[in-house]
């Protein structure tokens, strides 16, 4: 049975290369989204994520927000260049996935049991992380490319992400997944030795 869910995660990639079409219907892509969230696990239960899907002008509209904060904060150069040039290709997709974590739920958690205050922040990491990994390997099982990008969360950025999408205050950007149909396979992706990177300790 793993075995299938090893291969769908070995499907996963980054692809850049994105057109503004989708074989998946709306109705189909709300379904995954909506099975992620209800189902990924969160730390005590917290259920403190949130995701908005848009598409067409909304989407575009999105990756203009963000490349408008973004790339001014960048020196002039090869690096702000080939960042634009990215940021177009997200644009460029057929919708994008945002993923917020509500900050009042995780607040109030914090307030409620104070001894686990310093750890809880990393849990919700990784439960965001979790459920970032999840919608991204659906897509890509309906063979949708797709890309995890992480904006950096200026108060200028924030306040474009929660303002221009209406979202509340609360909800605190965690990342975004620009998709669509594959214009390109993704590139060779290279790997470290396993046996670098995990051991075993027998009793």
């Amino acid at each position: 049975m793993s075995a299938s869910y090893l291969e769908a995660i070995t499907v996963r990639r980054s692809n850049y290369a994105l057109t503004n079409k989708s074989s998946v219907s709306d109705e189909k892509l709300q379904d995954i989204i909506k099975h992620a969230v209800k189902h990924c696990p969160s730390p005590f239960n917290s259920q403190a994520s949130r995701v908005v899907l848009v598409t067409g002008a909304t989407h575009i509209k999105l990756w203009e927000t963000v490349t408008a904060t973004l790339l001014p904060m960048m020196p002039e150069g090869e690096i702000k260049t080939r960042y634009a040039g990215l940021l177009d290709l997200h644009k460029g997709g057929y919708g994008s996935v945002m993923f917020f974590e509500d900050q009042a739920i995780l607040d109030e958690i914090i307030q409620q049991r104070p001894f686990v205050a310093n750890q809880f922040p990393d849990w919700n990491k990784n439960a965001a992380g979790i459920l970032h990994a999840t919608i991204w390997t659906a897509f890509s099982l309906e063979g949708l490319a797709a890309t995890l990008q992480h904006p950096p969360l200026t108060a200028e950025m924030i306040a474009g992400l929660n303002l221009g999408f209406d979202v509340p205050s609360t909800w605190k950007s965690t990342a975004i997944l620009p998709f669509g149909e594959p214009a390109a396979p993704p590139k060779d992706k290279t790997f470290l030795p396993v046996e670098d990177r995990f051991k075993v300790v027998k009793s």
